[in-house]
């Protein structure tokens, strides 16, 4: 049953609004504006509606209404007016103040009663609305909750497998996974890149199958490249990781239904991890901005990773050594930008790799 709490000093018109509600409604008389303030402030069980008078001493009804906007319990209880005032600035005043309707006195029982009723038929209406939004919501998170397991899933099948292949493919894409975390958190706080956290947590897991072509690339060629002792046709083939890996992916986007951020940002990183902000990296030649930004942020993690731990020149280079090299890789190779955002969070960089 809806409770309607009724505010008048005027007995005779608080008796004849009680009697003509009680049947359908659980009634809360009360005398004046003060009154009803210590009530609702009390009230364990909110009324979901309030009729108010206008002319009460003391504390009007302009008052009461203007206290129940101020305390975030009260804000949205419907308010009706009531007042013998026959004129429209108190009118216009109420519906500013707030109130869902003004009923002019003398009023019949009829009026207030059909009043009253249109009012709790809308509230009905809007709890439902709520209701019904609240089971979406429910049903949106179960959906989010099943994609983000079945991207999980994907993500340790191919990591594993990386792992099996090799032993450095899998470690290499759980240290990526943990500097883009680092890196894509602080592009998330500089807002300049339209990223929400919820886009970083999706990139830093797509992130670890960037890699996921050189399962279609022979071992000899990948030991060779990091040993730098592949010829040039080993070296153009294993280029052919990042399409390779970005055709996998496109299969599978395709089968999917929608658009899936996941698959976009995974199919982004692995095309375009190897392009360079000059225009001279592979496969597409894309330059400067062209390159989707996780695919950026990507090179430069990766780089920084593999610098660390593979042995170009004869040795892997220590934290500091592969700054000073990513460094002079701004404007070149690196988005300059996302260059500078890394070297800003290079402490927690340094702190994960060891």
């Amino acid at each position: 049953m809806y409770r309607v709490m009724i505010v008048d000093d005027n007995m005779a018109n608080l008796i004849m609004a009680r009697k003509t509600l009680e049947e359908e409604y659980e009634v809360i008389p009360v005398s004046s504006g003060i009154s009803a303030l210590e009530c609702l402030n009390d009230m364990p069980e909110l009324p979901d509606l309030v009729l108010l008078d206008v002319d009460m001493p003391n504390v009007n009804g302009f008052q009461v209404i203007s206290e129940m906007k101020n305390v975030p319990k009260l804000v949205n209880i419907p308010i009706i007016f009531l007042t013998a005032q026959d004129d429209d600035t108190t009118e216009l005043e109420s519906y500013n103040l707030g109130a869902m309707d003004y009923i002019r006195k003398p009023y019949t029982a009829n009026l207030l009663k059909k009043r009253v009723d249109i009012q709790i038929q809308l509230l009905t209406q809007q709890r439902k609305l709520a209701e019904m939004n609240k089971s979406l919501n429910n049903l949106v998170q179960e959906k989010n909750k099943k994609n983000l397991e079945l991207q999980y899933s994907i993500v340790a099948m191919f990591v594993d497998l990386l792992s099996k292949r090799d032993g450095f493919g899998g470690d290499h894409a759980r240290r990526v996974e943990r500097y883009m975390d680092i890196l894509v958190s602080a592009m998330v706080r500089s807002g300049k890149y339209g990223l929400t956290a919820d886009d970083g947590t999706t990139i830093c897991v797509a992130a670890q199958i960037h890699d996921i072509g050189k399962l279609c690339i022979a071992d000899q060629y990948l030991n060779n490249t990091r040993t730098g002792n592949e010829s040039e046709f080993e070296r153009e083939a294993v280029k052919t990781h990042t399409t390779l890996g970005a055709d996998m992916l496109s299969k599978v986007t395709q089968l999917s239904a929608g658009e899936n951020n996941f698959m976009n940002y995974a199919f982004n990183m692995c095309r375009s991890h190897h392009e360079r902000w000059d225009g001279k990296g592979y496969p597409d030649r894309l330059e400067g901005e062209n390159i989707p930004v996780e695919a950026r942020a990507l090179a430069v993690v990766n780089t920084y990773d593999n610098l660390r731990n593979i042995a170009f020149g004869g040795k892997v280079l220590s934290h500091q050594e592969a700054i000073m090299k990513i460094k002079f890789m701004k404007f070149t190779c690196l988005d300059p930008a996302l260059v500078d955002l890394f070297l800003s969070v290079e402490s927690e960089i340094k702190s994960v790799a060891g």
